[in-house]
């Protein structure tokens, strides 16, 4: 509905772009070598960011949910890195690392890390007590409780703050891509056709952009996080 709308705006106003035209762009930029070669680009740098995202947050949030000290001294810290945008995170990754993919690569580690990290141990803390008392009586102790028992029931959770961390992990890369415009990548080339002001085209990539976005959270996912519901019984 809200989409015959706008078509239907743009028929009578020269101001509004049609959305007809702007679909047309998008399969017309898909053809473009260069475009897809700048989308490949930015998928890297986001596959690299998130595989670091993935161990960082994992490994960092077990911790934090183990030891009620670690959370007492770096929980703080990790709530801070799931407030903070990951757009601002950008200047600092420029000045640590220069004009170049890794400073992408650090925003998406910064902006996408903290809510893998309190997801974790967000789940490892709210594992039902029954549990752990059915594993004590099955003479399960320590480490084989935290491996077998609480690691396990925390999964939907963990699984949780990695579909999140995709899509703030995505908007880090491109914020970074947009600030540093050597690089080429999807945020290189909306910078390029903003500054053009080419309104069309602008619409044209943003569409791009959260396509993939959520082709990916749609296609991978909910997917995985559907399967884990259904094997943990909580779909």
């Amino acid at each position: 509905m809200a989409i015959a709308a706008w078509e239907g705006l743009s028929r009578v106003s020269p101001w509004v772009p049609s959305v007809l035209g702007i679909f047309r762009l998008v399969a017309l930029n898909l053809t473009d070598i260069r475009i897809l070669t700048a989308l490949t680009s930015s998928l890297q740098r986001m596959a690299i960011g998130f595989i670091g995202v993935f161990m960082l947050g994992i490994g960092t949030g077990l911790l934090l949910g183990r030891f009620r000290l670690l959370d007492d001294v770096f929980g703080t810290l990790a709530m801070a890195l799931h407030a903070m945008p990951g757009a601002a995170w950008v200047p600092l990754a420029i000045l640590l690392f220069g004009l170049n993919q890794w400073a992408v690569i650090f925003t998406v580690l910064l902006g996408a890390t903290g809510i893998v990290m309190v997801s974790t141990s967000t789940g490892i803390k709210e594992v039902p007590p029954i549990l752990l008392r059915a594993a004590q009586t099955m003479g399960a102790r320590g480490t084989k409780i935290f491996w077998h028992v609480v690691v396990p029931s925390a999964i939907p959770r963990i699984v949780d703050g990695l579909r999140l961390a995709w899509a703030f992990g995505w908007r880090a890369l491109m914020a970074g891509e947009l600030m540093i415009g050597s690089l080429h990548g999807m945020g290189e080339v909306l910078n390029r056709v903003a500054k053009q002001r080419d309104l069309h085209q602008i619409l044209a990539f943003m569409t791009i952009i959260a396509a993939i976005s959520l082709a990916v959270d749609h296609l991978i996912f909910r997917r995985l996080e559907n399967l884990v519901r259904t094997r943990w019984g909580t779909a």
